[in-house]
């Protein structure tokens, strides 16, 4: 079985190439002295919209952009604990070499799909409400993708901190999240297959040798 891409409508595009802005902005940043010096909404509201103007550049080739991607999501996405996530039930019957193996993957997994949704950029802005909220150990924050063409998008941004660094854990676009929604397409894999870990691995080796 193939698998498509992280997102598979317009509207989880447009949030998926806000959610990378957002992180864009914040390699560009320097560190605050203290955590809290900026409200999570104020930041995200800064950061995002400048960010979502300067992915208008089509200069990149899909080299420096892949690595681009890789630096952002190693950097600021909680990338063992959404890969887990993603694997759902599976990740516990996992051997140490495919734990191992499955994390890059996923990895390079994420960087194929970003890479090309960054590509895709086309005038939308970011508006942040203020407040964020506090949920358990995340924080959310509410906002809306403008787009010159069609009504505006709700997306929720959830973040957690992790040794006392902040990181990005999943983007809800329309109440839809996009990584339960990845979730369900690994899992959909491995059971379509008898259940075998190897056949999520080599669709996911297809979608990032591109390969059809």
């Amino acid at each position: 079985m193939q698998l498509s891409l992280i997102v598979s409508s317009r509207r989880h595009i447009l949030a998926a190439i806000a959610s990378l802005g957002l992180v864009l902005g914040l390699t560009a940043l320097p560190a605050p002295a203290a955590p809290a010096a900026v409200p999570a909404d104020q930041f995200i509201r800064q950061v995002g919209t400048e960010t979502l103007q300067a992915l208008s550049n089509r200069s990149l080739t899909t080299e420096k952009r892949e690595a681009l991607v890789r630096d952002l999501l190693t950097t600021h996405l909680d990338l063992e604990a959404v890969g887990r996530f993603c694997l759902g039930r599976y990740s516990r019957g996992l051997s140490d070499a495919q734990k191992q193996e499955y994390a890059k993957l996923f990895e390079d997994y994420l960087v194929k799909v970003y890479a090309q949704l960054l590509s895709q950029y086309n005038g939308e802005t970011l508006d942040v409400r203020e407040n964020a909220r506090a949920v358990g150990n995340e924080t959310i924050v509410d906002s809306q993708i403008n787009r010159p063409n069609g009504p505006p998008i709700r997306v929720e941004w959830k973040t957690h901190e992790k040794d006392g660094k902040p990181l990005l854990t999943d983007v809800v676009v329309e109440g839809v999240s996009m990584a339960f929604t990845q979730r369900q397409q690994f899992e959909s894999v491995i059971q379509n297959n008898g259940g075998k870990i190897d056949a999520l691995f080599a669709a996911m080796r297809k979608q990032i040798s591109g390969r059809r």
